[in-house]
């Protein structure tokens, strides 16, 4: 029988975050939105407590694998496209404000994309390319592609050695992975084969000439901030997932068991079970293996503080213990 918190209707919840963005641009106060949702998220996720997951998605039919991350990628487009339409105007710290939400909301969509791409269909496959570009990670797709087929290997971006910080991390993780999708999309035109990266670069000069189309100099600056934020938060959220878990093998990634959490982001904290098997629906993911302390909100302040993160991540019992040392010649970089 299902729990009223297993129901699958709490999945909605995610809609509240791009709606009361676009509730807060009315009112012209993106930096008290940006506050509040920080400040909800943390106090909450804490309150609610963990979800285990039980797998059991296939008496729900499409509802949270469809319905939701579908209606969340929709009003995050309405939410970019209402701030597009007012940063020629707006004052300085107005403007910074909305570019710092939308890039918020972009890297938080990118978890909902990353379950619509999972999905069959090339209707599907063009919403998510164009959906991953407005993001400012036209490339995700391939990225993804080849993060989990050498999952465990810093090359391909996200795993990080155990002592390195996240503000190292991120950019090598984007550079890494970025040179990896380039060469495999090499190795397919020397094989003859079609490229894969022609449509997201192709898709991402277009949606720069219609930033700047829209907003002019003002248009492009919001664009390259809001995907510069989006990029490193969805960087962040990978160095999470797989700190430490250098080399493949057993555990693949930290899960996260916070109700809330994995209300917004779909069981997207489920990381383990779905690189054990991507072809599963959200709703039918389950905790499997080992766990992070908090929910992805705490995980990623904790990160962004070095020597806190360190303190718990190294010493967690879970952290295999072959990965526990220091790589220092990989962290001397």
């Amino acid at each position: 029988m299902t729990s009223l918190r297993d129901k699958p209707g709490w999945y909605l919840l995610s809609w509240a975050i791009p709606v009361s963005a676009i509730v807060a641009f009315q009112c012209d106060h993106p930096w008290v939105y940006v506050a509040g949702l920080i400040v909800a998220i943390l106090v909450f996720d804490a309150l609610l407590g963990e979800h285990i997951g039980t797998g059991d998605g296939q008496i729900d039919g499409p509802t949270v694998s469809h319905v939701v991350p579908v209606g969340f990628i929709c009003l995050w487009v309405v939410a970019v496209l209402d701030s597009a339409s007012r940063i020629k105007y707006v004052p300085a710290p107005e403007f910074v404000g909305l570019t710092v939400v939308c890039g918020v909301l972009s890297a938080f969509a990118m978890a909902h994309i990353h379950e619509v791409m999972h999905g069959d269909g090339r209707l599907g496959r063009w919403a998510t390319d164009i959906g991953m570009t407005l993001a400012g990670y036209p490339h995700y797709r391939l990225v993804h592609e080849l993060h989990h087929a050498n999952v465990g290997d810093p090359q391909f971006g996200s795993t990080a050695h155990v002592g390195l910080p996240l503000w190292r991390h991120v950019g090598r993780s984007f550079a890494r992975s970025s040179l990896a999708a380039l060469a495999a999309d090499r190795r397919r035109l020397a094989q003859g084969r079609k490229r894969r990266l022609v449509f997201p670069a192709s898709a991402w000069i277009g949606t720069v000439f219609v930033f700047l189309t829209l907003g002019g100099a003002r248009g492009l600056m919001f664009f390259l901030g809001q995907s510069a934020i989006s990029i490193f938060v969805v960087e962040t959220i990978g160095y999470i997932q797989h700190y430490g878990l250098v080399g493949g093998g057993d555990p693949v990634a930290w899960n996260v068991r916070s109700w809330l959490s994995n209300r917004l982001f779909v069981n997207n904290g489920f990381h383990a079970h779905h690189h054990l098997d991507q072809t599963l629906s959200c709703r039918r993911l389950k905790c499997v293996g080992v766990t992070l302390p908090a929910g992805y909100m705490h995980m990623f302040f904790l990160a962004l503080l070095p020597p806190l993160w360190f303190s718990v991540m190294n010493h967690h019992p879970d952290m295999p213990s072959h990965r526990r040392s220091t790589d220092t010649h990989e962290n001397q970089e």
